[in-house]
């Protein structure tokens, strides 16, 4: 019996994706869990897999098409069945897909795609919470927003933030000669653009500040150096980043907290799961270290080495670059003393990581020479306040500078 294979529901915060690439072509046999095309969504572009077994009847999403989570990508059954009927279901449920809608079309010539919105029958401009709220806090006029799917959603807004607006034209701006000096330009699509939109987003939406706190590193690389003497596998600083951060976020969960969409409640999240900033070829990647309060660093690290060599192979499996509720970004390695790191959306808050430097400093009234770390916490002033986050950074500076703590 032919059914849909729908747009998964990838994070809590995954409202939408848009389809990149077809693995797939109709005709073709899938299996429930083979890759068969790849999406952009709101954290990176993934592949998404087969929810079912068989052959690939319509292809209903074509690339470029935005879908809504849950709506439907294609159909798959036996070859031959007739699908008369899911065609019907999916044009009469509202929002039919493009496919589905140059079908329908007359051979009358057809409007260009993606103009600015009609307005519903009531006048108003079928949107998204979230992309309402957006709009709202950036001043922008809704009625001037294109959309090509059932309603104006985050990326449209992020889409028409970053489009160049109509300008009057003066007669100097009439007269004014074309940029001098590009050496090349480079498409802003893909990965590129997907950051560029989260943290456009972040930015925009969320009102956030940063605490700056200085580490002793002495008994942490003591520490670290014991541990890897007797550990079959490497345990870095980033592994026990991870484990001091999931230490203090059990002591303040409200840092482990995230703001829904609509801004009506706050979501305080059961599991703790880091990600941690990763470069590859493709830009910035945040692989994702899961229940990390129920492992040890040894564990963590193994789980570390794998997900990394998957990031940058472009390997990754489904669960890899999602569900974080936390995020650390080291620079320590490129000698960058102190930064404030952009909250991944949705999550409250973000630890950037600085080098670790000789420097002088007074204990017990002695000038000593101490490996010193600054870490600096950026944190959603909406879900937290200063003094909450001002203790939480502060705990993780206590753990690092003793690890035993963070066992206890």
């Amino acid at each position: 019996m032919a059914k849909l294979m729908n747009m998964p529901k990838i994070g809590v915060n995954m409202t939408d994706g848009t389809v990149t690439e077809w693995y797939v072509n109709e005709g073709d046999e899938v299996k429930f869990g083979e890759m068969a095309l790849a999406a952009e969504t709101d954290k990176d572009v993934q592949d998404i897999p087969a929810d079912q077994t068989g052959t690939v009847l319509k292809i209903i999403a074509q690339v470029g098409d935005n879908v809504e989570c849950h709506k439907p990508l294609a159909i798959v059954g036996t070859p031959g069945e007739n699908i008369d009927s899911l065609l019907a279901e999916i044009s009469g449920g509202g929002a039919a897909p493009a496919a589905l809608e140059a079908e329908a079309a007359p051979a009358a010539a057809p409007a260009p795609a993606a103009e600015v919105v009609e307005k519903s029958p009531t006048g108003r401009v079928p949107v998204s919470p979230l992309a309402k709220k957006m709009a709202k806090d950036m001043g922008i006029d809704l009625a001037n927003v294109k959309y090509s799917g059932v309603r104006v959603t985050k990326a449209d807004i992020l889409a028409y933030e970053e489009a160049p607006q109509p300008v009057v034209s003066t007669p100097v701006a009439a007269t004014a000669a074309p940029a001098a000096g590009i050496r090349n330009t480079v498409p802003y699509t893909g990965v590129r653009r997907v950051i560029g939109s989260r943290m456009t987003e972040s930015v925009v939406t969320k009102p956030w500040a940063a605490l700056t706190v200085a580490v002793d590193m002495t008994k942490a690389i003591e520490w670290r150096n014991r541990v890897n003497e007797l550990a079959d596998i490497k345990v870095g600083f980033n592994e026990m980043f991870a484990k001091a951060c999931s230490r203090a976020l059990q002591e303040f969960p409200m840092m482990n907290s995230q703001l829904a969409a609509d801004g009506t409640e706050i979501y305080e999240m059961e599991d703790i799961n880091i990600g941690i900033a990763v470069n590859t070829d493709r830009g910035l990647m945040v692989p994702v270290l899961k229940n990390v309060a129920a492992k040890g660093v040894v564990e963590l690290a193994k789980d570390f080495s794998g997900l990394v060599n998957r990031t940058k192979d472009q390997e990754n499996i489904q669960g890899d670059l999602s569900g974080a509720t936390f995020t650390i970004s080291n620079l320590g390695s490129r000698g960058i003393a102190s930064f404030r790191a952009v909250i991944n959306p949705p999550e409250c808050g973000i630890l950037a990581v600085g080098a670790t430097v000789k420097t002088p400093v007074v204990i017990d009234d002695e000038i000593v020479i101490r490996p010193m770390m600054n870490i600096t916490l950026s944190f959603d002033h909406r879900i937290v306040d200063g003094d909450y986050a001002a203790q939480f950074v502060a705990y993780i500076g206590k753990l690092l500078e003793d690890p035993m703590k963070i066992l206890m």
